[in-house]
């Protein structure tokens, strides 16, 4: 009974924060679109330039701390020791300020030589300098995610990350509709503005919660500190940091290649970052978008399986990850249906584009290995082998860079294209190579790959024949119910297939018996 209680607290979890990805991503693409409209599409390639920049500054600022978090309470409370999770999450708060605030200073000081100098537009100082004072707000925050995740008490990060994007859009929709900048470069500037004030005040609240869930919760008394509570901490944070700041900066670099490359091969600087725009901005996002369902799911799995590792229970790491492997193959190849099938109509009405629309039609196959990928780097993760994980996904990047540098100046946009899916099945490849010889989990390639893969073909049929017939007008109400049917029929005709499969099996036995 309480393993069943077990199960269900933690797939009550991934409904939440399923229920609150999929929210934030539906707004996120919409604001994304909102955007589009007011700054252009150069406009959102500059703005994206931004961004890239800023993430490797968070990448520093943050340096692993969730992860830290979630695996030193996970582990501790998978040992039965609240002191030791309530010890540790007082560290993960003083790493997190540590780390935010020098990040802090490096962007803010250095803002000026990096808009100009790195990213080639003086536009973007000022968006930088605005950006950095959030830092160690987003830091601390970053934290206390990991704790909440940590201790299945995941609906007060997700109300935090709703309340956080609304009040975010509410202060730049506020922005363009009372003061109107009519300028590129204050335009992004009111945009990050409002962003830097939503996480302020995110923290703010985060913190109360955490408080309030220690007084609840964790009535653990006393001072005792582990003697290697120190050493671990550094010992999984130091190695996740510097990996991941090399990565985010390589990451960065050949976002940066990216529109210079285009110039190259024969775009001037402003359609450049248009047609970066609409890869970046807005078809990635929306091959992306899926992935609201999966990431909740993902991040749970990392505390569940360092629990069962810290209980060495090795037969239920290996049955997580069976369960999740068939998962995610069947998820992601329905997906990669859907946005295939419906590429077209899914490009005209959130983007206007066809241009997005041959991206996604590009990059949807690519969707089943890259959302196996990141549950594989989950399971890894949780397995304490972090380490690996960021090795790969710094040679992933180094080879981005030196594809970029090599075929986006010959090919253009469709040069970006390849490198992408180059690097996700290299990726893709050495981490699962890992697993399987960590845990060595049975993968039904028929039933987890071969069937979603034939329902996929013969669901499609159908749904293009009404695609012919209710995107006419192109209303967004006419597309969400044929994504619906979609999907639909994709799940059914897996269901039947699955059904056949059996009762041939059956037949085989009997005869074999006979």
């Amino acid at each position: 009974m309480k393993r069943e209680n077990k199960n269900f607290h933690f797939f009550k979890n991934v409904l939440l924060l399923t229920a609150t990805a999929l929210l934030m991503r539906s707004v996120s693409l919409t604001f994304n679109l909102y955007l589009k409209n007011k700054l252009g599409a150069d406009g959102v390639g500059l703005f994206s330039l931004i961004m890239n920049l800023f993430s490797f500054a968070v990448t520093f600022a943050t340096s692993g701390v969730s992860l830290l978090a979630m695996r030193l309470v996970s582990e501790a409370l998978g040992k039965n020791r609240p002191l030791e999770a309530k010890s540790a999450m007082k560290r993960c708060l003083v790493y997190a300020l540590s780390f935010g605030g020098l990040a802090f200073f490096l962007l803010f000081t250095f803002a000026q030589p990096l808009g100009e100098g790195l990213l080639g537009d003086s536009r973007t100082v000022l968006s930088l300098r605005a950006l950095a004072v959030s830092l160690p707000f987003l830091s601390l925050s970053s934290a206390l995610s990991g704790y909440f995740t940590a201790v299945r008490r995941v609906a007060k990060s997700a109300a935090m990350q709703v309340g956080e994007q609304f009040f975010r859009i509410f202060l730049t929709v506020s922005v363009f509709t009372y003061l109107a900048p009519n300028d590129l470069e204050m335009t992004c500037f009111f945009v990050v503005l409002g962003g830097v004030v939503a996480d302020v005040i995110s923290l703010l609240v985060s913190m109360i919660l955490y408080r309030l869930d220690l007084h609840k919760h964790n009535r653990a008394k006393g001072k005792h500190i582990p003697a290697d509570l120190n050493r671990r901490i550094l010992a999984i944070g130091l190695p996740v940091a510097f990996s991941s700041y090399f990565r985010s900066a390589l990451v960065t670099l050949e976002h940066l290649l990216i529109p210079r490359g285009l110039v190259t091969f024969g775009m001037t600087h402003t359609e450049a970052l248009a047609a970066y725009g609409v890869l970046e901005a807005m078809a990635l996002p929306i091959i992306l978008f899926p992935y609201a369902f999966l990431s909740p799911y993902c991040n749970l799995l990392i505390p569940e399986i360092a629990e069962q590792r810290a209980g060495e229970r090795q037969d239920a790491m290996r049955k997580t990850a069976e369960r999740a492997l068939s998962f995610v193959s069947v998820f992601g190849v329905g997906v990669a249906t859907v946005m295939l099938t419906l590429a077209l109509p899914i490009g005209n009405v959130f983007c206007a584009s066809d241009e997005a629309a041959s991206y996604i039609m590009l990059l949807a196959p690519l969707v089943p290995i890259m959302y196996a990928d990141t549950t594989v780097d989950a399971l890894l993760k949780g397995m304490d082998e972090q380490l690996y994980t960021m090795r790969v996904n710094l040679f992933d990047s180094l080879l981005g860079v030196v594809l970029a540098l090599l075929t986006v100046p010959l090919f253009g946009i469709r040069g970006y294209v390849l490198n992408l899916i180059l690097c996700e099945v290299i990726n893709f490849s050495l981490s699962v190579s890992r697993l399987s010889g960590k845990l060595r989990p049975r993968y039904a390639v028929f039933d987890s790959l071969f069937l979603p893969i034939m329902a996929g073909a013969i669901s499609a049929f159908p749904v293009r024949k009404l695609a012919s017939v209710f995107t006419v007008s192109g209303g967004k109400g006419a597309l969400f119910f044929l994504m619906a049917i979609a999907a639909g029929l994709y799940l059914l005709t897996l269901r039947v297939l699955k059904r056949v499969r059996k009762r041939m099996g059956i037949q085989i036995m009997k005869q074999k018996h006979a």
